[in-house]
């Protein structure tokens, strides 16, 4: 895990979504258990990843690329806020 990667991402889901502090923790942890089930660590090969690491896991390496600064891309940020949402109710003692 890079942890300039992760705090990137971390800015980015509070700049762009608001989430809360424990709602982007949430997020956080589910991207990186996506990444290490694709095989890959969360850094910046993650992010190029897409649909070669599964459904799920692309959305993850979107939000990943585009906390990179990395423009464009082949997921709205609708389909992106939905996944997130998913991800924040399943996710054990995180309130919505």
């Amino acid at each position: 895990m890079n942890s300039i990667v992760e705090a990137k991402v971390d800015d980015f889901l509070k700049s762009q979504f608001r989430l809360r502090p424990y709602q982007r923790q949430a997020v956080i942890a589910q991207i990186n258990e996506l990444g290490r089930m694709a095989g890959y660590d969360l850094d910046e090969r993650f992010a190029g990843a897409g649909m070669g690491a599964g459904p799920e896991a692309r959305v993850a390496s979107r939000i990943v690329a585009r906390a990179l600064g990395e423009e464009g891309s082949e997921t709205p940020d609708y389909e992106i806020l939905q996944e997130i949402r998913g991800w924040i109710r399943r996710a054990p003692g995180v309130l919505a």
